[in-house]
């Protein structure tokens, strides 16, 4: 083959890369007019619009071929170059590889449905030791029943593996993985499966649990008075006044979500014989519980008050601290259980008349509505505790990391498996006396300083 047939050559070389060079242009183009709708080639895997950068550096080379071989030294440098190019440009191409199935999810989230991810499901997708035969029903069931979703988003994403952010009101956010296989199916969603383990875990627990608090086991007496006071907004709150001695010091008691009152039931005697006077009222964040009625709840139902969240219930807290403060003339020791208790240690960095707080598993449950609690306990100036189960004990841990712990704002984590919420203090209650002698020891310290 002659020199001027070998120029022919390079010189359909470099027309093949200008073409393609010319095509990857005009992909762009596309894709950012939206003009022509993507299509894939390969199902989940090969997409021309997203995949112009390979159509680009194939036309680059052909192009740039006669070139290579007239300046020998270029010839490693220029390859080089190409590899380190599609080096960079591969984890943004993976990092969109599993876009449409993590947008799938979310619609799911949003529209309370699975239909739109079902087609990335994979057979194999499991949630912990439930067989695969459930998992589509077991999803259904969480869609369904989870706080809306502001954002599910992508953070990084590699082969087989999308690390994702999820935000859901309430639930505040989280970040987990998703698996996927060579098809890109969903095959595993950790965030969702450590929510049904923990589910899992709890149900264990709950079988040898008490259900709920037994005052006949109160062998002392005591006073209880129902009373009404109104909320900031004028809803009516109704309360359960447990009072010794006006002089005596005072304690607020907020309950968890989906309760009442009488979550205290057995507790506030129990306080009252520690000398202390209690107040136990319902928040509109609330339902029935152990055969009782919320009553706060049912009255803002009556009243047309729908949707009501976690982070309403602040305004039903600072008015029955106002309401204690107005009627003992002394601050108020603030105690929570679960959402109620997050907001108690929101409301003690600004309201001056929160004496101390106790609060029972504390987390960021408000999404938006509220910062995280990692950034709000180190500005509480006065005396807190905060416990939770075992279970919940790391994460606590991390919120509470910026805090220079004493024995006046300290993280109690028991021994035994505890439990959510101020139940943990329940008669006959698994652990119990624990929870009981720590809050014993910070209730004295409180009265001492």
């Amino acid at each position: 083959m002659n020199p001027l047939q070998k120029r022919k050559q390079k010189t359909l070389a470099q027309k093949v890369g200008g073409l393609l060079i010319l095509i990857s242009g005009l992909l762009v183009v596309t894709k950012i007019s939206g003009i022509i709708p993507d299509f894939d080639l390969v199902e989940n895997k090969w997409s021309f619009h997203d995949n112009w950068p390979f159509i680009f550096l194939i036309g680059a080379f052909l192009y740039s071929y006669p070139t290579i071989i007239r300046n020998l030294k270029r010839i490693f440098v220029t390859p080089l170059f190409m590899l380190s190019l599609l080096f960079l440009i591969t984890p943004s191409v993976s990092a969109q590889e599993y876009t449409k199935q993590v947008d799938a999810l979310a619609e799911s989230f949003n529209s309370k449905s699975i239909e739109s991810v079902i087609a990335y499901l994979s057979a194999d997708l499991q949630f912990g030791p439930v067989p695969a035969a459930n998992s589509q029903a077991i999803l259904t069931n969480m869609v369904t029943n989870f706080p809306p979703l502001n954002s599910l988003e992508i953070i990084e994403s590699k082969d087989g593996v999308a690390t994702v952010k999820y935000s859901f009101v309430q639930l505040g956010e989280n970040e987990s993985s998703i698996l996927f296989n060579e098809e890109g199916k969903i095959t595993k969603i950790e965030y969702l499966e450590e929510i049904v383990m923990q589910q899992i875990r709890t149900q264990q627990r709950l079988q040898n649990s008490v259900q709920a608090p037994k005052p006949e086991k109160i062998a002392f007496t005591y006073s209880k008075k129902n009373i009404k006071f109104p909320s900031k907004d004028g809803l009516v709150i109704s309360a359960d006044l447990y009072e010794i001695d006006p002089d005596k010091p005072v304690i607020l008691l907020t309950h968890q979500g989906g309760y009442n009152k009488y979550e205290y039931a057995d507790i506030a005697p129990r306080l009252n014989k520690m000398g202390f006077n209690a107040l136990a009222i319902d928040q509109r964040s609330g339902g029935s519980f152990a055969s009782k009625h919320n009553e706060t709840y049912n009255r803002a139902a009556q009243n047309g008050i729908e949707n009501i969240q976690f982070a309403d219930a602040v305004q039903d807290i600072e008015s029955a601290i106002d309401y204690l403060t107005d009627k003992y003339q002394q601050k108020i020791i603030v105690w929570g259980s679960s959402y109620s208790s997050s907001l108690a240690l929101h409301i003690a960095v600004k309201n001056k008349n929160v004496k101390a707080v106790i609060s029972f598993s504390p987390g960021d449950y408000f999404g938006e509505a509220f910062p995280s609690l990692k950034t709000v306990l180190p500005k509480i100036k006065q005396p807190f505790l905060v416990t939770s189960s075992r279970e919940e004990a790391d994460e606590l841990k991390g919120l509470i990391s910026e805090v220079d712990q004493s024995n006046m704002q300290l993280q109690f984590i028991p021994e035994s498996d505890g439990f959510h919420g101020s139940k943990a203090l329940w008669f006959d209650q698994e652990g119990s006396a624990e929870y009981w002698i720590t809050i014993t020891s910070f209730l004295n310290t409180i009265n001492q300083n």
